[in-house]
């Protein structure tokens, strides 16, 4: 009975969550309308993060690699190839799986602070070939003037809004097979990898090839918010992937609580996102006010703020 009334509670919470998504454009201004379409790109990018963090244990520093790849090829196909706007999206988001799957086969024995170091050293690679091969990528000065596809106009005349809806509608269908694959037996697979890889091998399981699947399927989710970010920017920079724009989706992370890879995520993400940009227009010195809020959650909920729904309901339990 208490389960029951539990998943009743969480399927009215989804619903109304659901529903507040889909008319904040209606009801509110501009500036939220934009804000919740950087939270929703910067959520996919930390819930890439998150997935091999809580399914593998694995912590991955090259999140932003797949996005800046992605953005770059969608960038040099529309302005400089002439080609179509699908036909960019999909050579981009190839292109970066391309490059990924050649990284998680470099990575793929690594575990801990090995995997760690290595993603850290794929990603400051990348960004150093981003600002040198300027007569590709312009450089510290990027691609600009991608501008968002005028043929999918379709949901409203302002341009925010219609941004706000496909950006929207490509977030849930991530969500969804995130959270399809972590229910699954692929994601029980690899919870049982992140708990002892060498009993996993034992009983029969590859479990290289696994380890490399759940690597191409977080770096696939950071290329699809490349192709939000690209098209809600209209540019694509190294900045993007700099080892501060990793930080960040490290943060928010573990501020949700990287156990739970879409709650922890997209709490997380929200928090750390309108602290940035709240404090930024308060004072210089932001970033050290957001490092003293990371340290606070950190003593107090190691676990993230998700953790506090498992702490109440541990005292229910008991009492």
């Amino acid at each position: 009975m208490i389960k029951s009334r539990a998943d009743k509670f969480k399927l009215c919470g989804l619903s109304a969550l659901l529903l507040f998504l889909i008319v904040v454009p209606m009801l509110s201004s501009s500036f939220l309308v934009t804000m919740m379409i950087r939270y929703m790109y910067y959520g996919l990018l930390t819930i890439s993060f998150a997935f091999l963090a809580s399914q593998l244990g694995l912590f991955s520093l090259m999140v932003p690699v797949s996005l800046t790849i992605c953005g770059y090829i969608i960038g040099l196909g529309v302005l400089r190839w002439n080609i179509s706007v699908w036909l960019a999206i999909v050579l981009g988001v190839l292109g970066s799986q391309l490059f990924a799957a050649l990284c998680g086969l470099m990575v793929n024995k690594s575990k801990g602070i090995s995997f760690l170091m290595l993603t850290l050293v794929i990603s400051q690679l990348v960004w150093a070939l981003s600002l040198q091969w300027t007569s590709i990528t312009n450089g510290t000065t990027g691609l600009l003037d991608i501008r968002f596809p005028e043929s999918i106009n379709i949901f409203s005349d302002q341009p925010n809004v219609n941004q706000y809806y496909w950006t929207f509608i490509v977030f849930i269908l991530c969500v969804a097979l995130v959270f399809a694959l972590t229910r699954s037996s692929f994601g029980l697979r690899l919870q049982g990898i992140r708990d002892s890889e060498s009993r996993m091998a034992a009983l029969g399981y590859r479990t290289s090839a696994l380890k490399w699947a759940a690597f191409m399927i977080a770096n696939f989710i950071s290329a699809i918010a490349g192709v939000l970010y690209v098209y809600n920017n209209g540019m694509i920079t190294p900045d993007v992937m700099t080892l501060s724009s990793t930080n960040k989706s490290l943060i928010s992370s573990i501020l949700g609580g990287s156990g739970t890879p879409l709650l922890g995520s997209a709490i997380g993400t929200v928090i750390y996102r309108t602290f940035d940009v709240m404090l930024s227009s308060l004072t210089r010195r932001y970033l050290t006010l957001v490092g003293l809020l990371f340290l606070t959650v950190i003593m107090v909920l190691p676990d993230g703020i998700t953790s506090i729904a498992r702490r109440l309901r541990r005292g229910k339990k008991h009492e």
